[in-house]
Order: structure tokens, then C-alpha cells, then sequence
């Protein structure tokens, strides 16, 4: 190709991996190279025989243009010398299971690298291993699985308790190891709506549950010696959600309640650096950061839409939250300016029902909605980096209600179709 009179542009390549650093010199290109042509260079420079596919950032944003466009959308001179970082592509997602359920499936928690928990609108927790086999079916909820978290797995933070599900009949219950088998080993008890969702702190000492009564309840792990009525009659809870009829199991009463949403909360996880934080979203259209110590509401975020997810990254330290409105937003709880969005992303045609960070990147986001589809983010852009549809025609426009990573590059997804 002749490329005498093309106009040309001066780049300097640079990668933070150092397995694909190049010397750090400007090279002269032309300026209507696109992605697929910078990876041809960086290849070459690499002297891979084997091409590895490249993403490129310019000032903190992937490149989705020519260098050219890039330089006429941002009014840059071709004379100044444009840094280019590189990153190694990210592979199309593609399925590789399906786990079928008789009704749909309202939750996903990983909770190893060989097994994952999953809630069910018929009223159970299931089990599943990395072979497809169900390991357990877990009954105690009489109404819907609402929400399931699973306790960490690390020898030094191990617990009685494997995983906490809560439900629409008010109550969460905590399932663990009896006698070789997973069985209920406490009820918790106090809500007076449907549980919304749960999430176990990193530590394995306590967990959260947020309700359509639009309080939060603070809860330990630990598994009670025995069923903690009197705190139940301290704390004025109702007959009825003391105890349900058939109930055996070992009644637990919340250490504390977080009150100041207006309506249901549907959302709640734990900031993972500081585990004396909770963050909420609900109805009310807020984000809340909360001091479970002292039950304060310490943040008050606002936005247009009603919260349906939130999620915390350890990495980025971000707060994604999927809305109303199709949008998912990202927030900073680090500032002062708790009315600011960071950043907004729209891409999706329905209700942003569940958000997950990547486990190991600051970046990598996903997202699930009820226009049937995940969409696979990279947080340096603005558009998504993948949008994976159902493999059958049948589910395509079925709704998506959960979402949840598993191990680094595996994605969880379930909803309506079971």
C-alpha cells in the first residue's frame, strides 16, 4: 500500500503488562489506522508469531475510531505525539452450560471455584457443581427465593454458615454442614416484608439483609445456641415473623436496623476495604453508605430512577449501580459531592436488574437486564465491550434478574427462563 501521501501522526506505544513492553520511542504512522492495524504493529514490534488481539486507550478511554477521528473529534494537532496504551483484547463471551430450573431464578452467588448457589421462585436454594450435577436442594423458605449469598471459603475466615438466603416470607436462613449434609442451621428473623437481598461481610463475622420494609438488618454469622426469642420480643417483631408454622430451626434476632429509606430496598452490599460500611440502593431512587456500627446513614446518593443493584469494587474502588432506566451508574464514595455521577453507561433496552465487578479488575464490569441480554464493560469506555444475548431464540427477550462472576472470567446469568 502506498502510504507516501497519506497523512501521518507521531505515537508512542506503552503497556503497563511487562511481558508486552517495547521501547518507549515515538513512531510515525498513518493517521487512518484503526485498532486492528495498531495490533499489527504491536505485534510485529513483539515479534509475536502468534498475533494477540489489542485494545488501545487514549487519555484513559479506548479507542473506537481511527486516529484520525480520535484527533478531529477531541481538535488535537497531528504535530503532538499521541501516547497510546495497549491492552490485551478480552475474548467474546460464549456459553458453555445451562442449568435448568422449574421456575425463575431470582439470585446467583459463586461460592467456590467448583460450586455456585442459585434462588429459585419456587422456594429453593440449589447447589451446583463445576459438572453440572445439582449437589443440593435446600428447603426451608415457604415463598420465593428472593436473594442468596455464599461465605468466604478461606481457611482463616472459615464459618459454620455456607450461605444465607432470603426470601419473600420475611425470614433468611443460613444453611451450612450437619452431619455430613447441608441443612437450616438458624432462621433469622424481624423483617416484615420480603427480603430483597443479602450479603456476608468478607470477614465471615456478619451479613446484611435489605427489605421491601425499607430497613436494612444488621446480623452475626454466628450460628446461636439457641432460638433468641427474648430479643425478638425486645425488638417488637410480630408473632408472625417470630415463627412460622412447621418451623424448627433455631430462631437468630439482628444486632441492629438500619432505617431511612423511603419505600423498599432492594439492593445492599459491603465495602471490602471497610467493613464497617454498607452500601444500599431502593425505591427511593438513593444510594446510601451506612456505619453499621453506629446504624448512621453517614451518605445520601441521588439519582432519577429507582436502584435496583449495587455493587462495590475493591479495586477501583467504585460503587455500579443498575437502575430503572436502563443506565447503569458509577460512583465515587470517596467524595464529598455525593449528588455527582461519575459515569453513566446506556447501552441496554431494559431494567438494569444486576451489576458484578470483575473479582480481579478495576475496570471489567457486567451487567444483566430484563431486555434478556448481559453486556460485558470495560469502564475506560463508554460503550460495552460485548453484549451476549440468549443462545436460544426462545429466551431472547426473557428477563435477566441475576448476575455474578465466577472465578476471573466466567459469567453466571439467570431470570425468567429458569
Amino acid at each position: 500500500m502506498d502510504t507516501a501521501n497519506e497523512a501521518q501522526v507521531q505515537i508512542r506505544l506503552v503497556a503497563k503488562q511487562k511481558k508486552y513492553e517495547i521501547p518507549d520511542a515515538p513512531i510515525v504512522v498513518p493517521q487512518q489506522l484503526q485498532r486492528y492495524g495498531l495490533s499489527e504493529i504491536v505485534n510485529h514490534l513483539l515479534g509475536h508469531e502468534k498475533p494477540v488481539p489489542f485494545d488501545f486507550l487514549v487519555d484513559g478511554q479506548f479507542l473506537r475510531d481511527s486516529i484520525s477521528g480520535y484527533l478531529k473529534a477531541h481538535d488535537l494537532s497531528a504535530e503532538n505525539i499521541l501516547t497510546l496504551e495497549y491492552v490485551e483484547s478480552m475474548l467474546p463471551p460464549t456459553e458453555i452450560a445451562s442449568y435448568s430450573h422449574d421456575d425463575w431464578i431470582s439470585s446467583i452467588a459463586t461460592a467456590s471455584a467448583e460450586r455456585f448457589v442459585v434462588g429459585s421462585y419456587d422456594g429453593i436454594v440449589r447447589v451446583w457443581n463445576a459438572q453440572s450435577e445439582c449437589e443440593s436442594e435446600l428447603r426451608g423458605h415457604e415463598s420465593a427465593v428472593k436473594c442468596v449469598a455464599a461465605a468466604s471459603l478461606e481457611p482463616t475466615k472459615r464459618s459454620k454458615v455456607e450461605i444465607v438466603s432470603g426470601s419473600q416470607d420475611q425470614t433468611a436462613i443460613a444453611w451450612g454442614s450437619k452431619s455430613g449434609q447441608r441443612k437450616a442451621l438458624y432462621v433469622a428473623r424481624g423483617h416484615t416484608d420480603s427480603i430483597e437481598a443479602v450479603a456476608i461481610n468478607p470477614a465471615n463475622t456478619h451479613f446484611v439483609t435489605a427489605s421491601a420494609d425499607s430497613t436494612i438488618r444488621f446480623w452475626s454469622l454466628a450460628v446461636p445456641k439457641e432460638s433468641e426469642d427474648a430479643q425478638l420480643e425486645e425488638q417488637d417483631v410480630a408473632p408472625a415473623a417470630k415463627k412460622r408454622k412447621g418451623a424448627s430451626a433455631i430462631t437468630k434476632a439482628a444486632v441492629g436496623t438500619l432505617s431511612g429509606h423511603v419505600g423498599a430496598v432492594t439492593s445492599v452490599c459491603f465495602d471490602t476495604d471497610h467493613e464497617q460500611h454498607v452500601y444500599s440502593g431502593g425505591w427511593d431512587h438513593s444510594v446510601r453508605t451506612w456505619d453499621v456500627a453506629s446504624g448512621v446513614n453517614v451518605a445520601t446518593s441521588l439519582c432519577d430512577k429507582v436502584v435496583l443493584d449495587v455493587d462495590y469494587s475493591q479495586h477501583s474502588r467504585l460503587i455500579a449501580t443498575g437502575h430503572a432506566d436502563r443506565a447503569v451508574r458509577l460512583w465515587d464514595p470517596r467524595t464529598s459531592d455525593n449528588t455527582v455521577v461519575k459515569l453513566r453507561l446506556t447501552s441496554h433496552k431494559g431494567f438494569v436488574s444486576s451489576v458484578a465487578w470483575a473479582p480481579s479488575s478495576a475496570y471489567m464490569l457486567a451487567s444483566a437486564s430484563h431486555d434478556g441480554t448481559i453486556k460485558v464493560w470495560d469502564v475506560r469506555s463508554r460503550t460495552p465491550l460485548y453484549t451476549v444475548a440468549a443462545a436460544s431464540a426462545s429466551d431472547a427477550d426473557k428477563k435477566l434478574l441475576a448476575l455474578d462472576w465466577h472465578q476471573q472470567s466466567l459469567l453466571l446469568a439467570g431470570g425468567e427462563s429458569g
